[in-house]
């Protein structure tokens, strides 16, 4: 069994156009031969309609099945302040996640996505999500344009203190239209430690600046790591060399399975990539061990339905 601590519902009303737009330019500029206009232009096309066809979250239901995925965590983020042209109401998209809640109560685990700056309407939002519509958790995007321990963040952190939910952050790098600034896993330090009760998801750390990363989770005990983007170390061949430092540093019981669906499609579908993991996983760790981090992990942190 596994449990997808990290996906997003595939639709356009959750991942602006501008972003997308960031990660094909950075894929262009590494291509080893200029593309013409049309080219980039009908690429942006392709792998916008990857990540944008399944609004009712069907899709994604048949790619979990085939993956042996018992559970995913959709994760709303915030994307109306920075890219406010391309991105719907924010309310809207929060509709768009309670439905397919609604629809399918024993699949999904939905966690909250507002950008701080809202002030109290999203703060009223944060809580209303909680506790009338289940939603499990927090999801922040400090590339949007926010350090998470301003304290212009601590009343959201406290809403997860209060209600006994997690919190999972990006870390690490982004589609290029964001500022990287707000990124490093130890900007989350300070929220950590003034609120030790909060548990902390950074995500892609287990793989991404993994040494700030693992630090944090081996001496903050509410601080978590999730693997999503690990196709990155795969290919970098670090994959097994960062794995077996989080071993000798006691933490893989802190590390999260997550594939950051669709945002990785292009590696393939879900069964590969948890395929991937897997079969790269055990040539370091027990098979104890990548049942814990595919599956167990994760059920200490989030409370269930």
């Amino acid at each position: 069994m596994v449990f997808d601590c990290h996906a997003h519902i595939a639709s356009s009303k959750t991942l602006p156009i501008s972003f997308v737009k960031g990660m094909v330019n950075n894929l262009v500029a590494s291509m080893p031969k200029q593309l013409e206009k049309k080219q980039e232009e009908y690429l942006q096309k392709v792998i916008y309609q990857l990540m944008n066809h399944d609004d009712e979250g069907e899709m994604m239901i048949e790619e979990m099945n085939k993956a042996e995925i018992s559970k995913s965590v959709l994760l709303i983020i915030d994307y109306g302040i920075v890219f406010p042209d391309d991105f719907p109401v924010l309310e809207e998209v929060f509709q768009l996640h309670r439905r397919v809640l609604e629809k399918y109560p024993d699949r999904f685990i939905v966690f909250s996505g507002i950008d701080p700056r809202r002030g109290k309407k999203g703060l009223d939002l944060f809580e209303k999500s909680i506790k009338e519509w289940r939603f499990k958790g927090l999801k922040l995007y400090p590339p949007c344009g926010f350090n998470p321990s301003d304290p212009i963040v601590f009343p959201f952190y406290e809403i997860a203190q209060k209600y006994q939910i997690p919190v999972l952050l990006h870390t690490g790098p982004t589609s290029p239209s964001l500022p990287f600034k707000y990124s490093a896993p130890e900007l989350i330090d300070e929220a950590a430690y003034r609120f030790p009760k909060v548990n902390f998801i950074l995500a892609h750390a287990a793989f991404m600046m993994h040494e700030q990363a693992s630090i944090l989770a081996e001496y903050r005990p509410n601080i978590y790591l999730d693997v999503s983007g690990f196709t990155n170390a795969i290919r970098m061949e670090r994959f097994k060399s960062i794995l077996l430092e989080h071993k000798k540093r006691g933490i893989l019981n802190k590390v999260l399975f997550g594939t950051d669906w669709p945002i990785h499609r292009l590696n393939g579908n879900q069964k590969d990539l948890v395929e991937m993991f897997r079969t790269k996983a055990e040539e370091v760790l027990t098979s104890e061990e990548i049942e814990n981090i595919m599956y167990n992990n994760i059920h200490k942190i989030i409370k269930p339905n």
